[in-house]
């Protein structure tokens, strides 16, 4: 071969690796370890579509390390509607039918079972037989309903699941929306609303489910309705620091006033920071404004909760300046991970995708179980402190985190 052939070679060959250098996109499918993303999701929905459907059409949703079912006396809405979520994600990524099939059986039960007749929304929970044993209406509940059904109708477009997917979404926006913009805990069956302190976590995956469901139908309703939740909490939840960081408190009263000490239940959880990392990053579609707000977030959960020596992150600072927690729980080592995947892959950040690896090193080490086939529900790590319990975390945050990974990497399976 002549010189001149090997010379043009080397050229490309650096301008090649300059491009990737300059391109966030194709760093992150350099950066990602999408062979252990893409093994840790089969064995985990493997060992969940063995054990979890049940022959009514809904599915069990607890059990021990070993698979074995424990007591239920009744079925969950956020339970089952995480399961159709994981099982409809997970065909996306593989294409195995037999995800697709279990979700669709799941999303019926949903709508067959859960779908409260009379006065529209979903009902707390079921009998194993499919009636009504709690109708109280949760919005954290409703929020996983919706993202299971958006993701469902994404799979396998039936239109059913759409239609109760947006009808759900009229529920919503007509029965928990408070007059300050946020979201009521809970109403009653007919939507009264209970009194009670606010929190964060409904309205940042209610956010969650209709920027989902939004993508999976350009329903411009739901996609207003993103807006106002992401405006609602970047406008009036947001706290800015001075290090010009910002962070999101969990808990407030009545009128939306954040707690103000740990004694009166005040705190920020580090998770649900990063998870608002990662939501406002995507959901800069919505709002260029998100990306930015998502930046100070992060900036804040590095600086109060991350692990630079080990990786991974605690679970709790407090607004009154208390000791953080750093304990390491398992799923906020999920929500994580999957933050900084996700704004080191719009950015290109260097940093960020050393903390992913030092992280994902940790969560490889630690938390996956190769031999049960999920993760271990810590609630600090290590497991040997006896801080681990004897259950399957359900695969929710999981799921989210290699669907993210996966398509960020470009990695998911093409239609046959």
């Amino acid at each position: 071969m002549g010189a001149d052939v090997l010379g043009r070679r080397a050229v490309l060959a650096l301008l090649a690796t300059l491009a990737a250098c300059g391109d966030p996109a194709s760093r992150a499918r350099s950066r990602i370890d999408t062979a252990w993303h893409r093994a840790d999701l089969d064995a985990l929905l493997q060992r969940w579509l063995a054990h979890a459907p049940l022959p009514g059409g809904g599915f069990q949703t607890q059990f021990n390390r070993a698979w074995q079912p424990l007591p239920r006396g009744e079925l969950e809405l956020t339970a089952q509607a995480r399961l159709v979520y994981a099982f409809a994600a997970g065909h996306e990524l593989t294409r195995d039918a037999r995800y697709l099939d279990a979700a669709r059986r799941g999303a019926d039960f949903l709508v067959e079972r859960f779908v409260d007749p009379v006065h529209g929304g979903f009902f707390h929970a079921v009998a194993p037989d499919g009636s009504p044993r709690a109708d109280i209406k949760r919005a954290y509940g409703h929020a996983f309903a919706l993202l299971a059904l958006g993701q469902v109708w994404r799979q396998g477009r039936d239109v059913r699941h759409r239609d109760a997917a947006l009808k759900a979404w009229g529920a919503v926006r007509t029965g928990f929306f408070d007059a300050r913009g946020g979201l009521v805990n809970e109403c009653g069956r007919d939507f009264k609303p209970m009194a009670g302190a606010r929190t964060q976590n409904p309205v940042m995956h209610m956010f969650e489910a209709l920027l989902a469901l939004g993508e999976a139908t350009g329903d411009a309703g739901v996609l207003a309705g993103a807006r106002r939740l992401g405006d609602f909490v970047c406008y009036q939840l947001l706290q800015g620091q001075a290090d010009g960081g910002a962070r999101i408190p969990e808990w407030y009263d009545e009128a939306w006033q954040p707690l103000p000490t740990q004694a009166a239940g005040g705190y920020i959880d580090l998770g649900h920071q990063f998870e608002w990392a990662h939501l406002l990053t995507t959901g800069a579609a919505v709002s260029p404004v998100y990306a930015q707000v998502a930046e100070r977030v992060l900036a804040y959960a590095l600086a109060a909760g991350y692990d630079d020596n080990d990786g991974g992150c605690g679970r709790r600072a407090f607004p009154d300046g208390a000791r953080t927690d750093m304990g390491k729980g398992w799923w906020q080592q999920a929500e994580c991970l999957h933050a900084l995947l996700v704004t080191a892959g719009a950015s290109g950040r260097n940093d960020l995708w050393r903390r992913y690896e030092q992280t994902l090193a940790l969560v490889r080490d630690q938390l996956a179980d190769a031999a049960q086939g999920g993760w271990r529900a810590a609630e600090a790590l290590p497991c040997k402190t006896g801080r681990c319990t004897d259950e399957q975390p359900d695969p929710y945050h999981m799921v989210s985190l290699h669907h993210a990974a996966l398509r960020l990497a470009g990695a998911t399976a093409q239609a046959g």
